[in-house]
């Protein structure tokens, strides 16, 4: 049988709200790192939401919807419910409504070389660039970074009724379903971290690479944290950055927020698990430790979870880990 032409990654652990109103874009453009403005365009952006103190409580992908009053935005399951609560404190008199979406977020791969045959099957083309967004009849489609140059993939929001529409409009010949699993491994490939009930506020937006990604703006004035946010930036201060390794383990004890160690340097810890997702025998984890370590060869062997605990396999992001001037 040929492979089908679409893999869907369901059951990811990303959720779907909405920001609506009248105030919804200049609210989250006082509350975000990103240049809300830029959704206006027609393109996706990733954001954080910071404390006073400039670390994260929470990220996400925002997107468009076609109104000039109504914002989509994917986060992680477990952190949407204070996310929420924390940015309704603010609204007071904005005229903006927040609330979870009754969408589902699936991951869609797709070979490059068959996206003119997907577009047939779909009757209409999907987004060719990062960060691109197409509104259809099936949902939202949100092109996602790729650390593979030959593979499309998308964020794909959409309720259960038009899910189930285009399973069955496709059929199980051009679409088939893949684990969550496998498209989380594919987000630490590309250097897409999330922020976990763990995680939140640990780490300022340039220690995950946020900047990196096109997630903070310094230009667009200010927000929850601005300050820290920008003095890090502009007198390179950012001693500390996200990295991509493997480690043969795979072990459950390995979470976000988990320790990362430097035996050479003695017990103490060094970094700390950003994100961490499990392929066969393998686990991927995202995490942050001093630059000196990670980009000077100095580390040696970095270890999980204790001085003697799984070695971590350093690889390469599809993006470059710069220094502060």
């Amino acid at each position: 049988m040929a492979k089908a032409l679409i893999s869907q990654y369901v059951g990811l652990d990303l959720v779907v709200f909405t920001a609506h109103g009248a105030d919804a874009f200049g609210f989250l453009q006082s509350q975000l790192t990103q240049d809300v403005d830029r959704l206006k365009s027609g393109k996706a952006a990733l954001a954080g939401y910071c404390t006073a103190q400039g670390r994260l409580l929470a990220n996400m992908v925002l997107a468009p919807t076609g109104a000039s009053d109504a914002i989509t935005g994917i986060v992680q399951r477990e952190i949407l419910p204070n996310f929420l609560k924390r940015l309704r404190m603010f609204v007071l008199r904005s005229k903006v409504t927040l609330e979870p979406a009754e969408r589902q977020v699936s991951g869609i791969v797709v070979e490059k070389s068959q996206l003119a045959q997907v577009a047939q099957a779909l009757d209409y083309n999907l987004p060719q660039a990062v960060w691109d967004t197409v509104h259809s009849d099936d949902g939202i489609w949100i092109a996602a970074p790729s650390a593979v140059a030959t593979l499309a993939r998308f964020w794909w929001v959409a309720d259960l009724s038009q899910a189930a529409a285009l399973s069955a409009r496709l059929g199980k010949d051009l679409i088939t379903h893949e684990s969550g699993d496998a498209w989380a491994v594919q987000d630490l490939q590309a250097g897409l971290p999330w922020i976990h009930d763990t995680t939140v506020d640990l780490f300022i937006p340039q220690t995950i690479n946020l900047d990196l990604t096109e997630g903070v703006s310094f230009t667009k004035g200010c927000y929850p944290g601005q300050e820290v946010v920008a003095r890090a930036h502009y007198r390179g201060t950012v001693k500390r950055r996200m990295h991509l390794a493997q480690t043969n383990s795979t072990s459950a004890l390995i979470n976000p927020g988990e320790d990362i160690f430097c035996p050479a340097d003695g017990p103490n810890p060094c970094g700390r698990v950003v994100n961490v997702a499990r392929d066969g025998e393998k686990s991927w984890l995202l995490f942050e430790a001093p630059m000196k370590l990670t980009l000077t060869g100095e580390s040696g062997a970095l270890r999980v979870g204790s001085v003697d605990g799984p070695m971590l396999e350093i690889a390469d992001l599809p993006y470059a880990i710069t220094t502060e001037r």
